[in-house]
């Protein structure tokens, strides 16, 4: 858990710009973009990128860049 803190943390430093994109959802999930399970989604999807670290389906406006989230900790975990 140490090791993934680390690398997101290293990433959030970094202020890696956000990049939004509007896509059609299947041509969204194949570039690799990530999905909340449970959660419908229209034909056409807002992505969120921050460089290659991280892109996903996202419905609202969050941060800008990485150094605005903070710090990134891990404070449980799930047995799914």
């Amino acid at each position: 858990l140490t090791q993934i803190e680390d690398l997101v943390n290293e990433q959030i430093i970094n202020g890696i710009p956000g990049e939004i994109k509007i896509q059609k959802y299947d041509d969204a999930v194949k570039a690799g973009a990530v999905a909340m399970a449970g959660e419908k989604y229209s034909d056409e999807v807002r992505v969120l990128s921050f460089g290659s670290f991280s892109k996903e389906l996202c419905g609202g406006t969050h941060v800008s860049n990485t150094a605005e989230i903070g710090v990134f900790k891990i404070v449980s975990e799930s047995s799914v």
